[in-house]
């Protein structure tokens, strides 16, 4: 055992102890001398305190404040001492300052059977910058013992609590995903709007990332194709209420296959937008059009009316985020025969239905009041009835499906 395996060990006998996460959680737990590790059949001894709630989160914008009160139940026969203590994380990233942690009263005896309310206030500064950290106000100095010095004490006697500062994005992305389905050799455009509701122009640069890169599709094969089959054409900056177009050429290789997953960082100068919220997601799948049909066979032992139904996927585009942008999307297509004892029959479309999902594109921008460009269609779906005078014998049904990567069919017999 490592020394990593041994803490994530002891953290994870910790976690038995704290049960499942919940701000309304209350545990138990019994003294034991800081430090020491028992022997395996010796039963840990902490102190019995009880504390409501173990973990609660504050989100908050600069200047603003917010307090929560914690319980604290002494379950000793005796009084007992207490002294809230703000312990921060010892490695780096962002960390909030002790300073914004107030906890009152700043100590307590509690009774024996009795219990004692502490209120916590997070005041944050009004020039404090973004970001979340994780602080831990330990009521009592116990932690539970590991057999290796741990970076990260586990308090016993601990309130978890998150804070995160946060602010009004000043750049609005009107496309966060661009989602498609794509032919080899042929070339597709994109266009991402961005609106700017601050006083001050932004910075903006897109690159690709390959943060969101993964890969899709069976057997998780490679991408269709690389990053280099994507040009994006930017502005440098966006105007103080201005709207800027970020525009996105897709070139597909004309040997391309499978699907590609990745996404555009736009690396927007504004610190109100976290890094995973200034990135558009792209999701394509790129496929060859079948050139032969599908066949199916079956036959008939009586002179009935045949009903045949060919409906598409409801889905075209194989996509994770469940959002195709719809403006280079093709109408799925049947060409259907139906050849029977006699030949070719006779086949009459007597309905059909076109069905389809339209979203807003993750959210509705106050510069498209009028509504235009915000609609994107999360594929069509097609459904057509055939109906023809069906005879004794056999026969075999045709079907090229176009522009859609599944599709259901129903054979009739009969009234």
């Amino acid at each position: 055992m490592n020394k990593y395996t041994g803490i994530l060990a002891c953290i994870l006998v910790f976690a038995m102890f704290a049960g499942t996460v919940s701000s309304e959680q209350v545990a138990t737990v019994e003294k034991m001398p800081t430090g020491v590790m028992p022997a395996p059949d010796q039963a840990l001894n902490f102190t019995k305190i009880e504390i409501s709630p173990q973990y609660t989160n504050f989100r908050l914008m600069p200047g603003e404040n917010k307090e929560t009160t914690v319980t604290l139940r002494n379950k000793e026969k005796k009084a007992v001492s207490v002294k809230p203590n703000i312990v921060l994380a010892p490695y780096g990233g962002y960390n909030v300052d002790p300073q914004w942690i107030k906890v009152t009263p700043e100590s307590a005896e509690i009774p024996a059977g009795g219990n004692q309310k502490f209120t916590v206030k997070v005041t944050v500064p009004g020039d404090a910058s973004i970001g979340n950290s994780g602080v831990q106000v330990a009521f009592t100095d116990e932690t539970m013992p590991t057999p290796y010095p741990s970076p990260v004490p586990n308090y016993i006697h601990a309130l978890q609590l998150s804070i995160e500062v946060w602010t009004k994005p000043k750049i609005q992305i009107m496309t966060p995903y661009l989602n498609d389905m794509l032919e080899a050799g042929k070339g597709y455009d994109y266009e991402v709007k961005l609106k700017n509701i601050g006083t001050e122009a932004i910075k903006i640069d897109p690159k690709m990332s390959n943060d969101n890169m993964f890969y899709g599709g069976p057997g998780r094969a490679a991408p269709a194709f690389t990053d280099d089959a994507i040009t994006i054409t930017s502005p440098a900056n966006v105007p103080a209420g201005g709207t800027e177009t970020v525009k996105i050429h897709v070139q597909v290789p004309a040997d391309a296959k499978g699907y590609y997953n990745g996404a555009i960082k736009l690396n927007i100068d504004d610190p109100s937008v976290q890094e995973w919220d200034g990135r558009v997601q792209l999701s394509f799948n790129v496929w060859t059009q079948p050139s032969e049909p599908f066949v199916k066979s079956f036959s008939m032992k009586e002179v009935k009316p045949l009903t045949i139904e060919i409906s598409s996927g409801s889905n075209n585009y194989g996509s994770p985020y469940g959002i195709a942008t719809g403006k280079n999307k093709k109408e799925p297509s049947f060409e259907t025969t139906l050849i029977g004892p006699s030949g070719p029959a006779d086949l009459k479309v007597t309905k059909t239905v076109i069905k389809g999902m339209v979203n807003m594109g993750g959210q509705i921008p106050p510069w498209e009041l009028d509504s235009k460009g915000i609609y994107q269609e999360n594929g069509a779906q097609l459904l057509e009835t055939y109906e023809t005078a069906g005879l004794i014998g056999e026969w075999t049904l045709k079907v090229l499906p176009n522009n859609t990567e599944s599709f259901e069919y129903s054979i009739k017999i009969g009234e």
